[in-house]
């Protein structure tokens, strides 16, 4: 044994006790402690054989003394670990100052703050997590069951042979979220204006299952001169016909289909023109996401979009004439792997659980 007193098991000091004879040479207490190689030597196993009567249990571990429980086993799980879990499944937020005000309405006496904290982690397992919202409709069934029928009509399509495109919003400035900041001192930055009234550049997106295709970065300068607040139908058309068509004919890939959210941009009578006028026969269909369920399906709206952007953060400070180059850098870094990695999330690639990600109602 080489570990301390307290790993000796008591079948293993009973066992030991067993072949003690009182005044014969080789069995007393000095010999079994050199024989058995015990730690503690004769002066362990004389203490082991005055709390021994002959059984295991008498040489079981006693919890030591100190103060008292300020609860039992008992009320640790039902007025802690089972409080938890209660509010986890209304999916209301719960912290150790309500669970305490809980314990102290219900046992009409008070526990310390930090002795229940302590029984949470250690006795319950309970952990503090970030939270993740959700509205009524994503604890609907009907909802999850589009968005289950849907995930199966991809699936049943190469990976390659979908193309998503998707619009998201880049700030010109997107100060970083995080700092290093030394002892005595704040995570304080200087910035010129607050992110929300930062310069926004609209950049539009299309991918397949393993590559980026196409890209397209609207400036303000460019919405200026259009006279336009944002993406509209024919700057979507506009760009098919010029960028995405071409890249798609170069994939050399036939029977693809187009995935997009719905919206006023997004037409597909519009859309399935332009593929035509661009001279593009791979594209054969347009589906539109089911409503309100982008986050779930697309991998631009869901992981990618977020990645992109805290790539873009890491890259502070930038220009405004660099910038649009940038954001398109970016985008056709995406790698293989990230990309692949995103269609598995959204459970989009063959065999993936269809509801691995719907809240337990």
């Amino acid at each position: 044994m080489t570990k301390g007193h307290e790993t000796y098991t008591a079948s293993f000091k009973n066992n030991v006790l067993q072949e003690y004879r009182r005044g014969i040479h080789g069995c007393g207490f000095k010999s079994l402690a050199k024989g058995c190689k015990i730690k503690g030597g004769h002066t362990l196993i004389a203490q082991w054989y005055r709390q021994w009567d002959g059984t295991i249990g008498s040489l079981e571990r006693k919890s030591g003394g100190g103060r008292p429980r300020s609860m039992t086993k008992q009320e640790v799980t039902r007025y802690i670990l089972n409080f938890v879990k209660r509010k986890n499944r209304q999916y209301k937020p719960v912290d150790y100052r309500t669970v305490q005000s809980h314990i102290d309405t219900s046992l009409h006496r008070k526990v310390p703050l930090s002795t229940i904290q302590r029984y949470g982690r250690k006795e319950c397992g309970i952990k503090s997590k970030q939270t993740n919202e959700l509205i009524p409709r994503d604890l609907d069934p009907g909802y999850w069951m589009e968005i289950a029928n849907f995930r199966r009509l991809l699936q049943r399509i190469g990976n390659d042979r979908l193309i998503f495109f998707d619009e998201t919003a880049v700030y010109y400035t997107m100060y970083p979220r995080r700092t290093l900041v030394a002892p005595g001192q704040q995570a304080l930055i200087i910035v010129d204006k607050p992110s929300a009234y930062a310069s926004r550049y609209d950049l539009t997106g299309a991918i397949n299952g393993s590559q980026p295709i196409a890209c397209m970065v609207l400036t303000p300068d460019d919405r200026k001169e259009k006279d336009i607040k944002g993406v509209r139908k024919h700057i979507v058309n506009e760009w098919i016909l010029k960028k995405l068509a071409p890249a798609i004919n170069r994939l050399a890939i036939d029977n693809v289909y187009l995935i997009c959210d719905k919206s006023r941009a997004h037409n597909k009578l519009d859309m399935m023109q332009a593929f035509k006028d661009a001279n593009c026969p791979p594209v054969i269909g347009i589906h539109y996401v089911s409503t309100a369920s982008s986050k779930y399906i697309s991998p631009l709206d869901n992981p990618i979009w977020h990645s992109l952007k805290e790539t873009h953060r890491g890259l502070y400070p930038i220009t405004a004439s660099n910038l649009p180059k940038l954001i398109s850098k970016t985008f056709f870094s995406l790698s293989c792997t990230e990309i692949r990695g995103a269609y598995r999330k959204c459970a989009i690639s063959y065999g993936a659980g269809v509801f691995y990600d719907q809240p337990n109602g």
